[in-house]
Order: C-alpha cells, then sequence, then structure tokens
C-alpha cells in the first residue's frame, strides 16, 4: 500500500534554554549596511524570490549597482507596477520619488536578487 503525504507549509518551534527559534521560516529581504558619511549612505539589498517589501519611498538621489540582476517588480500604492530590470555588474541612477508617491518592491522571480544602493544625502 502507497501513501502519500501532501505538506503545503510546515513550522516548527524549538525551544532551548530559553531561547526559541522557528525552523523553515520564511525568507525576507534584508538589508546590510556598507558605509555612511557626512555625504552618502549605502546598503546592500539581498531580495530572496518570492518577497516583498513594505510601503516606502525614496527622497533622494541615489545610484542602484546590481550583485546579482534580475527583474524586480515595483508596485505603488494603486496596484500599478513596473518590472525594473537590474543587470548584474550595471549601475543605474535613480532621482528621488515625487512628491506623496509610494512603492513596495517584490520579487516575483523565482531567484534572489542583490543590489548595492549608494545614496546621496
Amino acid at each position: 500500500m502507497r501513501r502519500v503525504v501532501l505538506v503545503t507549509a510546515v513550522v516548527c518551534v524549538s525551544v532551548v534554554s530559553g531561547f526559541s527559534r522557528t525552523l523553515a521560516q520564511r525568507p525576507e529581504m534584508t538589508r546590510v549596511p556598507q558605509f555612511e558619511n557626512d555625504r552618502a549612505v549605502s546598503w546592500k539589498s539581498v531580495i530572496p524570490a518570492h518577497t516583498e517589501s513594505t510601503l516606502h519611498r525614496h527622497d533622494r538621489f541615489r545610484t542602484v549597482i546590481g550583485i546579482v540582476g534580475g527583474d524586480l517588480t515595483l508596485v505603488d500604492a494603486n496596484g500599478r507596477k513596473t518590472v525594473m530590470r537590474y543587470e548584474t555588474g550595471k549601475s543605474y541612477w535613480q532621482a528621488p520619488m515625487p512628491a506623496g508617491a509610494m512603492h513596495k518592491d517584490v520579487n516575483e522571480t523565482n531567484k534572489t536578487i542583490e543590489l548595492v544602493v549608494v545614496e546621496n544625502k
């Protein structure tokens, strides 16, 4: 007799010495600081497949460098989508967003995207 078991989501919690951790968590976008001085701030964004940021805005001029490129979908507050194609090894100049505009970054692909951002102060 053959049994088929379907598992749609597994979350296990382990408690050891008063600390708890969740196994099989969904990956999240991370921002790794690179440097900051009186003229600029820089970070590396690691954007795993099928993740999204919160709604936010960019008020400063910035350069974005594709470390591991890919197609990143920008979704504005009204749900309109724009796909930004970041090529590995290429740099992109981006202007501040218009007043009141907001968006979230969504990686709808099956691969992790890594970008370095250098934002002017």
